[in-house]
């Protein structure tokens, strides 16, 4: 048999391969001594490796010679207190990567927005270089506007190449877990399961890098998809908000300056007072409630100052944040301070305007409809609003047992402040409620008048039994001007008195100077001829009756009562010259709030 003699050229080209694969495995050999694997590794990471990038120690593992195991990686934006990395030396063959394996342990990753996104390495590139990755406590530090977050990473484990990747992670003041896979060909898509929980949700939206408002503590399951400038959450009905649900989709898109947020979001029971905090209310902190710290430091707060309206003021750096569109709706409502049983909202933000085309409280009858809008561009920010009410119980308003009947009404309100106290002491615009089917609590009108007889005998009537006097109209109108509500008219008209309110409410420090007369239609005996004052603070009410009128109309009393018993009577006698109110006008000016 004939002898096979190889082609010279390839006889050369295997000695040398052979040759270059006995001087690597030497070399990874020798290299399981730090002294030698240390410069050597440094000098790998100084042609392939980042900017900066250096080792305290390295070596090579004996029992593996493909392992690399080094302590105190520094690069431009990354620490690594210690780590290893698996070498493929199949790498140069298509979809194998030169690292199967890379771990790193106790360490740190800055990220800086707004740096050049063609620069720095890619994950097209990261695929090619690794496959098979796992970090344990390694902190991401996010710098944004000058401030710095961190998201702590404790587990990350997956595999590049096939898209598997399963994350623990905690940053403001929330705890994330992840488990998902991407799209193996390109990883241009990453899909999971995510949950996250925290104490307020707009802490960890901030570190994420977009706006959110404050929350109570939530715990959220949700459905995530992660593309190149899209990530779409979907949260599923076991999501918690404080004591609500909430369930629906939500969308992330970056790539520009300003991410574009558009939420389309529904709770099947809201507990009212997790939506009191969206809006810088410091309601819902009791026993029985979810809350967080701020939102009890900002009831404690409120309660020591002895205000109604919450000392809270708008971060606008937040609205910069964002800009998109957030749809909510609320099948039922719980806890609500009316009975309101339904509501939807609907905001536009855009720069740092905030637009509520849709605003609609329901309650089991008619419904509260409004617009809103938040300009913060200026400053102090300026705030409009207007709305109607329509066809609600009086009942639904907190105002029974004095008040039965149908309510209608419209505001419309403009006022300039970056916090809720400052607008309100600035308000200027009109309140108008009116019904022409109002039944007033008899017990109110002759107590009004102070009408002694007819008030004895109506207090001994027993509950679900008292009597009503049925209206013409009752309409209650309040002309703003710099915060101070004037009453213009607040009357009601029943078929034996005309009961009329006077005066105003300061909206700027909460005090209440009102006065009520209830002027009799037909002569009633022992009335005693002044007004009721309503006088204190929202938090503090006060009631009081005896006046300089008063006071002169017992001691003429007793001057005739002097001369003889039965003249005593005589200033106690109301004549009864009160005519019936205006009704029609009133009503249509009351009609005209808005215009």
């Amino acid at each position: 048999m004939p002898d096979l003699k190889l082609p010279r050229a390839v006889t050369v080209a295997f000695s040398v391969i052979v040759t270059l694969i006995g001087a690597l495995v030497l070399l990874l050999a020798l290299m399981t001594f730090p002294p030698i694997g240390t410069p050597v590794t440094n000098m790998a990471l100084g042609v392939a490796g980042p900017d900066g990038a250096s080792v305290s120690r390295a070596h090579t593992r004996f029992s593996s010679l493909n392992t690399v195991v080094f302590q105190g990686l520094e690069a431009d934006r990354a620490e690594i207190s210690s780590g290893s990395v698996r070498l493929n030396f199949l790498g140069f063959l298509p979809r194998v990567a030169w690292i199967s394996r890379a771990e790193a342990r106790d360490g740190f990753i800055a990220v800086e927005r707004g740096q050049d996104r063609d620069e720095g390495i890619t994950i097209p590139q990261v695929r090619r270089l690794i496959d098979e990755v796992a970090l344990t406590d390694i902190d991401v530090r996010y710098t944004r506007r000058g401030e710095t977050n961190v998201i702590s990473i404790s587990e990350a484990s997956g595999s590049l190449r096939a898209g598997s990747v399963q994350l623990k992670a905690a940053g403001g003041r929330s705890e994330l877990e992840f488990a998902g896979s991407a799209e193996a060909s390109t990883l241009n898509a990453l899909a999971g399961q995510l949950r996250l929980r925290g104490e307020n949700f707009a802490d960890f939206a901030w570190v994420a890098g977009f706006a959110a408002p404050n929350t109570p503590p939530y715990d959220a399951v949700a459905d995530i998809r992660i593309e190149r400038n899209l990530w779409t959450i979907d949260f599923q009905p076991d999501t918690r908000i404080g004591d609500s649900d909430l369930a629906g989709p939500l969308t992330i898109r970056t790539g520009q300056d300003t991410p574009m947020i558009e939420a389309d979001l529904r709770s099947a029971n809201l507990d009212f007072d997790d939506l009191g905090i969206l809006f810088g209310i410091p309601i819902g902190v009791g026993a029985d409630e979810t809350a967080n710290e701020e939102q009890a430091e900002a009831r404690a707060a409120l309660d020591a100052s002895g205000r109604l309206i919450p000392d809270a003021t708008i971060d606008f750096t937040r609205l910069d944040a964002v800009d998109g569109t957030i749809r909510f709706a609320a099948d039922e409502v719980s806890d609500a301070i009316f009975d309101i049983r339904g509501l939807k909202l609907e905001f536009e933000i855009e720069g740092r305007v905030v637009r509520a085309p849709v605003l609609e409280l329901s309650f089991a009858e008619g419904q509260l409809a409004a617009y809103v809008t938040l300009d913060g561009s200026q400053s102090p920010a300026m705030t409009t609003a207007e709305g109607e009410l329509t066809g609600v119980p009086f009942n639904n308003l907190a105002a029974d047992p004095y008040v039965r009947g149908t309510a209608y009404g419209e505001f419309k309100l403009e006022g300039r402040g970056d916090g809720f106290r400052d607008t309100a002491a600035t308000l200027d615009g009109r309140v108008s409620l009116w019904s022409q089917n109002a039944q007033l609590l008899a017990l109110v009108a002759e107590a009004s008048a102070l009408d002694i007889p007819n008030t004895l005998a109506l207090l001994d009537e027993n509950e679900g039994e008292q009597t009503y006097a049925p209206t013409s109209c009752a309409v209650a109108s309040l002309a703003l001007q710099e915060g101070v509500g004037r009453a213009d008219p607040v009357l009601f008209d029943t078929e034996k008195r005309l009961v009329v309110v006077t005066g105003d409410v300061n909206l700027g420090n909460e005090t209440i100077d009102l006065s009520v007369q209830s002027d009799s239609k037909d002569p009633s005996f022992a009335t005693l001829a002044v007004d009721v004052k309503v006088g204190g603070t929202f938090r503090s009410p006060e009631l009081s009756a005896l006046g300089p009128e008063t006071v002169l109309q017992i001691g003429a009393a007793a001057v005739l009562g002097s001369i003889t018993g039965g003249l005593a009577a005589l200033p106690f006698i109301e004549l009864g010259e009160a005519s019936d109110a205006p009704c029609a006008d009133i009503v249509a000016r009351a009609e005209q709030t808005r215009e």
